[in-house]
């Protein structure tokens, strides 16, 4: 059994493969005469290999993807440094990495457990804006939500509101509507794309903008909530949608609006002497990430609130592909005898995230992580409760969401924390445990290659 497992594992793979790779050297050389042609043309592939190793071994990039890079470099000698290569052109470049976000407060809340009356309060908030609506999304798509909320922002620019919408390219390809975009900027709104589909390579399809921002005044509604039917159980392509976010009055608006003027005019955000002195009742901390930055601001709060629970942890997600940090601080918490519970869709929008997703649950669930199955349909709120505190945002807990994408979100240390608690407590009563198919070692390889090459979905 042991040896089974040995031959399966990836340091066996690498092995074998660099093994061959010597050989086929080996073999070259012996016969250079004859081979001359195919000899040159082989060193050439391994001088690119090597300076796309050496590349990949100098950047800044979590262990999880340089080591599935520099598989890919191994067995695909010369394809696999180009692949590499395309995938650094036009990277964002990072910068340093620098301190969170400052503290910040608000005067009080609203937690909606549904995207209906999540974006139902959203339209109604539009309708009596004073100064400003800044929406930045990474869906908005045609149908009645949009209809709805589309008539409210025509109102509210001949009110001489200001209107400003981001929205991101690849997550409203298709769907957009861009015939009532033209309207708004006839009327004199101001809107952006981020990161339009153009051909490869110029194209920065790998890098999206998933965030769900939406200033009105001084408030800012925050969550996993698109502008997008689905979202309201308007149409059910997954069967019922559970999302849900919370909506945030006061000082904690003006940081959010910096974020999405910052994303608006592609800069970094800059805080000052001038930022809120927390004199409203709830201490609230923001958490924004971008490929710009290096690090996750999400990945390493989140992980400092899993090392300090001692009661519950309780996580909301759709999608799950957890790097070693994370991974390792939610074991442990199992060790110290916390209360870990997920949960995840039982009815998947992607078939192959989702089998990544449910290979990482199967090595949790044997580690003592205890994982449900929303049966109603698609989970895709993202917050995760630990103990009294909870991080709410646009986080999903893949690598996707921790390196690649914009993302933002906030941890709270008050009630909406037992809000979100009771809201996990009854999602539970309507999902059943995560069932881990039995199989044999030969079985695993597959769930061990979805793993392995998880960084790259």
């Amino acid at each position: 059994m042991r040896f089974v497992k040995f031959i399966f594992s990836r340091f066996f793979i690498c092995i074998t493969v660099i093994a061959a790779l010597i050989a086929a050297i080996i073999f070259l050389c012996v016969y250079i005469h004859s081979l001359l042609p195919a000899a040159a043309a082989i060193a050439l592939s391994y001088l690119v290999s090597l300076a796309a190793a050496l590349t990949l071994l100098s950047a800044d990039s979590p262990s999880e993807f340089r080591c599935v890079w520099l598989i890919v470099i191994i067995a695909l000698p010369l394809s696999g440094a180009v692949l590499y290569f395309l995938s650094r052109f036009n990277r964002t470049k990072k910068s340093p990495l620098t301190p969170a976000l400052p503290a910040s407060s608000c005067s009080s809340y609203e937690y909606f457990a549904d995207g209906t009356t999540f974006l139902d309060r959203m339209v109604s908030l539009i309708s009596t804006a004073k100064r400003q609506v800044l929406l930045e999304f990474y869906i908005i798509s045609k149908g009645h939500i949009w209809g709805a909320m589309y008539r409210e922002l025509k109102i509210a620019l001949a009110r001489g509101v200001k209107v400003k919408i981001i929205y991101d390219g690849l997550g409203s390809a298709l769907r957009a509507p861009k015939r009532d975009f033209k309207e708004l900027v006839k009327a004199g709104a101001e809107i952006k794309v981020f990161n339009r589909l153009l051909p490869l390579p110029v194209s920065r399809l790998n890098f999206r903008d998933h965030r769900k921002i939406a200033v009105i005044d001084d408030a800012v509604f925050l969550g996993g909530v698109n502008i997008a039917d689905e979202y309201a159980n308007l149409t059910a392509p997954h069967g019922y949608w559970k999302d849900g976010g919370a909506l945030f009055f006061g000082e904690i608006a003006d940081v959010y609006s910096r974020i999405f003027s910052a994303a608006f005019d592609g800069e970094n955000p800059v805080w000052g002497s001038n930022m809120p002195k927390l004199t409203e009742k709830h201490t609230l901390y923001p958490v924004a990430d971008g490929p710009d930055r290096a690090g996750s601001y999400c990945e390493d709060l989140l992980a400092a609130a899993l090392y300090s629970a001692k009661e519950r942890v309780y996580i909301f997600t759709p999608y799950l592909c957890l790097g070693d940090k994370l991974h390792g601080a939610l074991t442990y918490a199992v060790q110290r005898g916390v209360d870990v519970k997920i949960i995840i869709p039982e009815i998947p929008d992607k078939k192959l995230t989702y089998a990544i997703t449910r290979s990482y649950c199967e090595r949790l669930v044997g580690e003592g992580v205890k994982v449900y199955t929303y049966s109603p349909g698609f989970m895709h709120f993202k917050a995760a409760v630990c103990d009294g505190n909870v991080l709410l945002g646009s986080y999903n807990l893949d690598f996707r969401s921790m390196r690649l994408n914009y993302e933002c979100g906030v941890m709270c240390d008050n009630e909406l924390a037992d809000e979100i608690a009771r809201d996990f407590v009854a999602c539970l009563a309507l999902s059943r445990p995560f069932a881990a198919k039995k199989r044999s070692a030969a079985g695993r390889l597959p769930l061990s290659l979805l793993r392995l090459f998880a960084p790259l979905v």
